[in-house]
């Protein structure tokens, strides 16, 4: 195993960064103390390789390479070592984990710290991981809400989250939006509709879902947060005798989607790739997404030349009527070997990477901890500016709870967990042709009831609300 370690460390791109260059600006209060264990490097495994190696951009002849100004956390590194004196080495990966699981199974003290860009279970990591902070202490510095949402073992976090995100939301292409009337996207369900007709209207697609893969049909989950005002809609639905019909978020929002199916709001022709999904947004041959904020970006940067980047924007989806909220999400996630012989540096180093509110903000999410100087991405602004003003209100993501795991289970046995069969079933049975032809959906609907509730008996589970 050690053979093999060491042969993938002479594959992958390591970069060790020493004392030189000038400073960046960040929102750290005063300078950090040389680490007390005494540890001279920390070894950083991390899948966003981009911050490291730098975006991937095209040349005129549409070669690709890495543009090393964008390697932001490289170039931040070498501040934290002029500070503390500990140089910082980064090993990428990739987002598998196979790697990484590699290393903590056979407990390698050569790899400090990691980004938690695969699924861990709890169980893993407590055996794999050291505790970086109390539960109590993450609230403080962090906010009880965004602390509750990482991963705790013991009434202690192993998942550190140094930053905020908002989540599931709309990102658009205001030229189309203001050749609909609309100068935003409105607050209300009934405008909201009306927008989406007008956008149709234009001969333009109002919503791209990129129906050709399984995976975007996921958003109706937390889009069924907004529905309902609460979290957990899906995990309720264990308690619930008609899980898939209209009496639950879940069911409402399902018919919601179906419903913007029938009159034609989605693409009309399948986009061959998700490339090609985020051009006709970024060219405004659609509207708009429904997804989380990872696409805001990426959708910007395909605007044609010429263009200016700032028509693409992001908000909160309008009121359902439950009132108008947004999914808020830990991000930038952090664990600590077990097996590192650093882990009083490796804490010292998250701690300071959190209170970086330059470099925060400018690989798009927002600090959270409390010593942290405030700062907001530009596309965050919006959004951002209404959850300040109370207009829309703050949904944090749920932690995983044994209801998680239930409600996951319950799905596999009932046959409506993989490829999100839940929420694609009943919206591929409606035929575009026929509009107006719900028989179809409605019978998957009761199908559907009939094996959740049934999986429910089966493995004896119920929501349990005491759980948080």
């Amino acid at each position: 195993m050690k053979k093999t370690t060491a042969t993938m460390l002479v594959a992958v791109v390591v970069m060790s960064f020493a004392v030189s260059g000038k400073a960046n600006a960040s929102g750290s209060a005063g300078g950090t103390a040389p680490a007390a264990s005494g540890a001279k490097k920390l070894v950083i495994y991390t899948h966003q390789t981009q911050q490291i190696l730098g975006d991937e951009l095209k040349d005129a002849n549409g070669n690709t390479y890495r543009d090393p100004s964008t390697a932001h956390l490289k170039n931040l590194a070498p501040q934290f070592t002029r500070e503390t004196g500990i140089e910082i080495e980064f090993v990428p990966y990739s987002s598998d984990g196979a790697v990484v699981k590699s290393l903590l199974q056979v407990g390698d003290p050569g790899m400090d710290i990691y980004t938690t860009g695969f699924t861990q279970s709890v169980a893993e990591f407590e055996r794999f991981t050291a505790p970086i902070l109390s539960a109590q202490e993450a609230s403080a510095l962090y906010g009880a809400e965004l602390a509750a949402a990482m991963t705790q073992v013991n009434g202690n976090i192993h998942n550190l989250q140094i930053a905020k995100e908002y989540g599931e939301a709309i990102t658009y292409n205001e030229e189309v939006i203001k050749a609909a009337g609309y100068t935003e996207i409105p607050a209300t369900e009934a405008a909201f509709n009306d927008l989406l007709e007008k956008i149709r209207a234009n001969g333009v697609d109002p919503i791209s879902l990129h129906r050709v893969e399984n995976w975007p049909l996921s958003t109706l989950d937390p889009f069924s947060h907004y529905v309902g005002g609460e979290l957990d809609t899906l995990a309720k639905l264990m308690n619930e005798a008609t899980p898939f019909s209209e009496n639950t978020a879940i069911g409402k929002t399902l018919k919601m989607y179906t419903t913007w199916k029938s009159k034609g709001y989605f693409e009309k022709e399948i986009y061959a790739d998700f490339g090609v999904a985020m051009d006709a947004v970024a060219y405004g041959k659609s509207g708009m997404f429904l997804f989380g904020s990872w696409v805001f970006q990426q959708v910007q940067s395909r605007v044609p030349a010429g263009k200016d980047k700032a028509i693409i924007k992001f908000d909160a989806a309008p009121d359902f009527g439950k009132g108008r909220f947004i999914g808020v999400n830990p991000a930038q996630g952090y664990a600590i070997n077990k097996a590192s012989k650093n882990i009083e540096a490796a804490k010292q180093f998250l701690d300071w990477l959190a209170k970086q509110t330059d470099y925060l903000v400018t690989i798009g999410v927002v600090p959270t901890h409390r010593d942290a100087k405030q700062g907001v991405p530009p596309h965050f602004a919006l959004v951002d500016g209404r959850v300040r003003s109370g207009e829309v209100k703050q949904l944090v993501a749920a932690p995983i709870t044994q209801n998680s795991v239930n409600s996951e289970e319950v799905l596999k046995e009932a046959n409506l967990y993989a490829d999100n069969k839940w929420a694609g079933l009943p919206f591929d049975a409606l035929n575009i042709t026929q509009p107006n032809d719900w028989n179809a959906y409605n019978a998957q609907i009761a199908r559907q009831n009939t094996a959740y509730v049934n999986a429910v008996k089966d493995l004896g589970v119920r929501y349990d609300s005491s759980l948080k």
